[in-house]
């Protein structure tokens, strides 16, 4: 029966020394190190200068016609 003599990481290996005298190596096994890429996060597209604009003008167009209306700014 073999038992793990010592376990390690190397260049991107997990390394296991197995023995069976307790003392040497009798079989060593490399296991790749899989390392998880996580998704990357979409980015949300940025508004531009014309886009914001019109929809200051439009919040400004609701709010005047609101007032009009005797309904308030809110």
């Amino acid at each position: 029966m073999s038992n793990i003599l010592r376990e390690y990481n190397k260049d991107g290996y997990h390394v296991i020394e197995y023995t069976k005298d307790g003392a040497t190596a009798s079989a060593i096994a490399h296991v790749l190190i899989n390392e998880v890429v996580p998704e990357p996060t979409p980015i949300e597209p940025q508004p531009t200068v014309e886009e914001m604009q019109a929809q200051t003008l439009l919040n400004t167009e609701y709010l005047v016609s609101r007032s009009e209306l005797g309904l308030g700014g809110n």
